[in-house]
């Protein structure tokens, strides 16, 4: 790579940690506290697409997974990773302007100038999750496929930053881009999926995707739903504007698939409907399990009025433990109703490296020492597989910092 062709704007530095080592971005773009990061294909790949994300919580996840990096790696897709990213997508407000910067910032620092107009996948989580619908009708053309995760449906007037969303306007849409929706199983809010299925019948050139996320939350990006990310890239890889497609009913917890046109959902083909379904298959009809942490040896209260329910507060300086355990539906006492599993401690957001399977430490490398980063503390997802009775279960826990006095 010619790292000479590097702008006064970009410096090469390793920014986030990742399960047993430093995830290294290749080129960082922008100002202090609004960094826009680039992960490049490995194998000196030519780039045919830009995944970008702004900054909310689980983008992150996707940069730390091996898993998911060596898909787009196989594919020829570059990650991008924005702070501070606009989340409405406002173009009264310069977020257009700076995306042409840091794209052409990208292009002219790498051996891949066709960066520059590569088509862009826009990712976006919870607060960040009306973005991609907002930039691809500003960007039709630009925009590859549009991935809103545990988030919004298109001119949803639920954003989930919670203010109103942006108009389109009578000239502006999103036909035949197309466009995945995710919404975690155990954060189900029925008004967030309705404006999907209206905006699909009210625009019928719309491609419009759902998938439950059967037995998740809202903070956790699991290993399965990873790959159908994968997969529904690689699909608009491989089809860009798709003329056809399949259609499936959307999520019911009891099984029931309706037949009304009205409830359903676009998809690629048969393989992303099966997809779909054996997720849907997995979870129903399940016995719930439960799950809390101890947090250096104690035991976290859960909070039911919280948006994140376990909270506690670590020391910086000190290398810390977070260990799993199964709760009943209290989530105050300890039981044994639950799969025969391991449980697992993953990595959501914030300036944190593992140590081991339940110990970590605290990263101060963290965006490079960014003094204007987002986050003042660590989320992390709990985690256990189900079984033949048992649902998955999550558990988010975030973990505020605070030196002790010496």
């Amino acid at each position: 790579m010619k790292k000479a062709l590097i702008t006064s704007l970009l410096t090469v530095v390793a920014v986030m940690a990742a399960t047993a080592s430093s995830v290294t971005f290749d080129y960082v773009s922008g100002i202090e506290g609004q960094r826009a990061c680039l992960r490049l294909p490995n194998g000196d790949k030519e780039v045919k697409a830009l995944l970008y994300c702004h900054q909310n919580m689980t983008e992150e996840v996707l940069f730390r997974s091996e898993r998911f990096t060596a898909a787009m790696d196989t594919l020829g897709v570059a990650m991008a990773f924005i702070q501070q990213g606009s989340q409405d997508w406002d173009v009264k407000k310069g977020c257009q302007e700076r995306f042409e910067t840091i794209v052409t910032d990208f292009a002219r620092a790498t051996d891949h100038p066709e960066l520059a107009e590569a088509p862009v996948i826009p990712f976006g989580h919870s607060a960040q999750a009306t973005f991609p619908w907002n930039f691809a009708a500003w960007n039709p053309e630009r925009t590859l496929c549009i991935i809103s995760f545990h988030g919004d449906a298109p001119r949803t007037n639920l954003c989930g930053y919670g203010r109103e969303n942006i108009e389109w306007g009578r000239t502006r849409n999103i036909d035949r881009i197309p466009g995945l929706m995710v919404e975690g199983e155990y954060e189900w809010w029925e008004a967030r999926v309705r404006p999907a299925l209206a905006f699909r019948m009210m625009y019928p050139e719309s491609r419009i995707s759902f998938l439950c996320d059967a037995g998740k939350g809202h903070f956790d990006l699991c290993e399965e739903t990873q790959d159908y990310i994968a997969r529904f890239i690689a699909k608009s890889l491989a089809d860009p504007r798709p003329e056809g497609g399949c259609h499936y009913p959307r999520w019911s917890e009891d099984g029931t698939e309706s037949t009304d046109p009205h409830d359903m959902f676009w998809y690629h083909d048969e393989e992303m409907v099966a997809l779909t379904r054996a997720r849907y298959e997995e979870s129903r009809g399940k016995e719930m399990q439960y799950l809390s942490a101890r947090v250096n040896g104690d035991t976290i209260h859960y909070n039911a009025d919280s948006h994140i329910k376990l909270n506690a507060t670590i020391d910086p300086d000190a290398e810390f433990t977070v260990e799993p355990i199964f709760v009943d539906e209290t989530r105050a006492t300890e039981c044994d109703a639950h799969a025969r599993v391991r449980p697992r401690v993953v990595i959501v957001s914030g300036p944190v490296i593992r140590t081991g399977d339940y110990t970590f430490r605290y990263d101060p490398e963290y965006f490079g020492a960014d003094p204007k980063r987002l986050w003042s503390g660590i989320t992390l997802s709990i985690e256990a597989d189900g079984d033949s009775t048992y649902k998955s279960a999550v558990q988010e826990l975030n973990l505020r910092l605070q030196r002790n006095p010496r």
